[in-house]
């Protein structure tokens, strides 16, 4: 079953489309790796399927429902999650306080966003606990490494317990040591969730590899190829894409 589907998706900003064409099926429980230099179109991509911009043409759907004109708030609530290359989250507050309010500006539930139930500390600390910060719930969060930083981000998203869950370039900044762990967690997350899928975009082909059951790559706003990792690595089209060479499936 496909959770996520684009039909002939375009998005322009009043000049030439900057995503064009774009066709994509993605099925529940499928990880799928978004490639491609810069200026491909891969974040714009990654907003209209996130409802942050709408499509100018084409069209959306989840769980075979039409959602091309729903904006982001109603995709959120229907279980699309989206973390950002530059992590979103307040420095002044704890780890554990971040996820409080990421989870009620999600669902509203609650008055006061650092109100507190039992139920709300379960589904909490288990998000904590599957990134690794369950020990450092109590700390404000401008005292985390760059990566736990990212991993705040991604319990964040969490506690929406999504069926989609977007990843912006999930290890960009880290260093080396934070990387690997990095990949740990997202393996760690496939296997306890079995039915989530997981949309990345990187730059980082380590993580490409290591995560990906399938590679899109986009070049000039359009899909160039797609295709399993290695099919996607050892096409000789990957390469002249990204050494600039002469793919002209589109204008940036």
């Amino acid at each position: 079953m496909n959770v996520l589907e684009l039909r002939n998706v375009y998005k322009n900003y009043g000049g030439p489309p900057v995503v064009q064409d774009v066709s994509l099926s993605i099925a529940v429980g499928q990880t799928v790796a978004i490639i491609g230099p810069n200026g491909a179109g891969k974040t714009t991509l990654f907003g209209v399927m996130a409802g942050e911009h709408r499509a100018t043409k084409g069209a959306l759907s989840l769980f075979g429902k039409d959602a091309t004109r729903a904006g982001a708030q109603k995709l959120s609530h229907l279980g699309v999650a989206r973390t950002f290359q530059i992590a979103r989250y307040f420095l002044a507050k704890t780890v554990e306080q971040n996820l409080v309010i990421a989870r009620d500006a999600h669902q509203s539930k609650y008055r006061n966003p650092l109100s507190r139930t039992p139920r709300s500390d379960a589904d909490i600390h288990a998000a904590l606990d599957a990134v690794g910060l369950y020990n450092l719930r109590n700390q404000p969060s401008s005292t985390l490494s760059h990566g736990d930083r990212k991993s705040l981000e991604i319990a964040m998203a969490l506690t929406q317990n999504p069926a989609v869950l977007l990843l912006d370039e999930p290890t960009a900044g880290m260093g080396a040591e934070d990387i690997p762990r990095t990949i740990r967690l997202l393996r760690g997350l496939r296997e306890s969730r079995p039915d989530l899928t997981v949309i990345i975009t990187a730059h980082d082909m380590e993580v490409v590899f290591a995560l990906a059951d399938r590679v899109v790559l986009m070049a000039n706003g359009r899909v160039a190829l797609e295709g399993n990792p290695s099919a996607v690595r050892d096409d000789p089209l990957t390469r002249e894409i990204y050494l600039g060479n002469s793919y002209e499936g589109g204008q940036s």
